[in-house]
């Protein structure tokens, strides 16, 4: 553009008309969520007649603002109060009234500024940014003394700044994400070039058909990846396809997941199977509200299958994401807080690409397992988030995530008896709800019981002919319980009196342990063949 162009740009924005005295003819736009005030001069002669802020069809401000905050742009005035409440910005002006030509910010004298005590004391404002250098001198020369905030100038977005280009502005208002706690534009991008070169490779990512990503992301739920790949390969091999699984025996279900731990998860899993067999011909549902309607499947893992299998974007969002984003914004909310997590997933949406949804989605899980790490010290020095994480820009990364603490486990006590009887052993399947519903278990009793103590409840059993031997102390942990267990091994030399007849109990051979029923890993400290 040269200087002919600029000149004739300026005088169709300015307006040369008469001078006129003018007062602000709208209210400024707020609510108490508002996190940063930006303010212009006074409204040009387009803002003036549509009673809004920016109506210049060549002022470039919402467009800044949708580039930096990765929004679509707003169009009507509705959609643009809309984009603003959602994004926790407040809008007004430096001035009441003046005398002013057109919309020429140069001819502006005989000024009344605005109060701005009302934005600030109804609001929650972090920082004050200037539209332009006059709006800040303005602001500067009447108001920052009265609010005690200093202001920060960005370059004006007037089409009469013709000399910064849109990426220009974008990237100086950029500064306007920290107080926001947003994040940025192009995180994703940057997120996906460091994955190409670190992904791990992992064999469910080898195939991602909908199903393996399901059976995978079920399996990592509370459960580290190294475990997890023996247990996937298995599974696979055993339930090829969401059919088999629907049809196949649950007694084998529970021994495949056998050392799992949370085996509602499998049998989630066989309910989905069976619905997603009945409902969709056996093929797993590609929306997220389908995919969301299946037992076993929240909103994190409808996101990871909708992403990483179907390219949907949506977001998936477990406790990595949750501690990856607030230390990237700072976030000082409880994560286990339903705002401050549906925060995060707006966040999340705003960074994923429209391109490789199920690659971010995957880039993000390795971000959080590998470098922003959960326990310890983060590796900053390798993560590509790390000049724009206010953590790490402010040293402060072992002080987010901010979670309540927890609660302490309930401490109980058991006896665990593994009883043996010609090379079988006693088993018992626990109740069909609660802990470890529908598991096999070694018989056990509540209370620590010292060897003494068990020989007079055995002689109440009408045992006679047998030997005891410890088998050492050994604890569990759950989610809310803890077991701490004292072990003893019973062998007899006569068959038990009697077994009850429902089912519920029965003697086991080593193969059938091995091979056949399935017994948590909190009586694994005492399984026949481990004392």
């Amino acid at each position: 553009m040269n200087q002919h162009e600029k000149k004739k740009m300026s005088r169709d924005t300015t307006s040369s008309g008469p001078e006129e005295y003018q007062t602000h003819p709208f209210p400024p736009l707020y609510d108490k969520e508002s996190r940063i005030l930006i303010l212009g001069s006074f409204p040009s002669v387009k803002s003036r007649q549509q009673l809004f802020f920016y109506g210049h069809p060549r002022n470039r401000f919402w467009m800044t603002l949708a580039s930096v905050l990765s929004e679509p742009v707003p169009v009507t005035i509705e959609e643009k109060k809309a984009f603003l409440k959602e994004n926790h910005i407040a809008l007004w002006d430096v001035i009441k009234s003046c005398r002013i030509r057109g919309s020429s910010d140069s001819s502006i004298r005989d000024v009344v500024p605005n109060d701005l005590s009302e934005i600030l004391s109804g609001s929650s404002i972090r920082q004050i940014y200037c539209n332009g250098g006059i709006s800040w001198n303005y602001y500067h020369r009447y108001q920052e003394k009265k609010t005690g905030l200093a202001a920060i100038k960005l370059p004006s977005t007037s089409p009469a700044n013709a000399a910064w280009s849109l990426d220009r502005l974008v990237r100086e208002w950029r500064v306007i994400c920290r107080p926001l706690q947003a994040a940025p534009s192009g995180l994703g991008d940057s997120l996906l070039s460091w994955y190409d070169y670190h992904a791990r490779t992992l064999p469910w990512r080898s195939d991602p058909s909908p199903y393996h990503v399901w059976i995978s992301e079920i399996m990592l739920q509370q459960t580290r990846v190294e475990t997890v790949i023996s247990y996937y390969r298995n599974f696979l091999e055993r339930f090829p396809t969401i059919r088999d699984l629907a049809e196949g025996d649950e007694e084998e279900l529970m021994k495949i997941w056998e050392g799992l731990g949370y085996y509602r998860r499998a049998r989630h899993m066989k309910e989905a199977a069976a619905q997603i067999t009945d409902r969709f011909g056996g093929e797993m549902p590609s929306d997220y509200d389908s995919l969301r309607s299946l037992p076993g499947i929240g909103d994190y893992t409808a996101g990871a299958i909708a992403s990483i299998a179907f390219g949907r974007r949506k977001a998936a969002v477990d406790g990595n994401v949750l501690r990856v984003y607030a230390r990237l914004l700072g976030l000082e909310g409880d994560i286990g807080k339903t705002a401050v997590k549906k925060e995060i997933s707006r966040e999340v949406m705003r960074t994923m690409p429209a391109e490789r949804p199920g690659d971010f989605t995957q880039a993000l899980m390795d971000l959080g397992a590998g470098v922003c790490l959960p326990n310890g010290m983060p590796r900053c020095s390798e993560c590509p988030w790390d000049t724009a994480c206010v953590a790490h820009g402010t040293g402060k990364e072992m002080e987010y995530p901010v979670k309540k603490e927890k609660k302490a486990r309930k401490i109980e006590y058991k006896t665990v008896l593994c009883i043996e009887y010609k090379d079988r052993w006693l088993i018992h399947r626990r109740d069909r709800k609660g802990l470890l519903a529908g598991l096999w278990e070694l018989p056990n009793l509540e209370g620590s019981f010292s060897a003494e103590g068990l020989e007079e409840l055995i002689k109440k059993w009408d045992i006679r002919d047998y030997s005891l031997t410890s088998l050492g102390e050994g604890r569990h942990v759950f989610s809310h319980v803890e077991w701490r267990m004292r072990g003893y091994r019973l062998v007899l030399r006569q068959p038990l009196p009697s077994l009850p007849e429902d089912g519920e109990w029965l003697m086991a051979s080593r193969e059938d342990l091995k091979e056949r029923y399935a017994v948590p890993a909190a009586f694994a400290r005492f399984r026949p063949g481990q004392s």
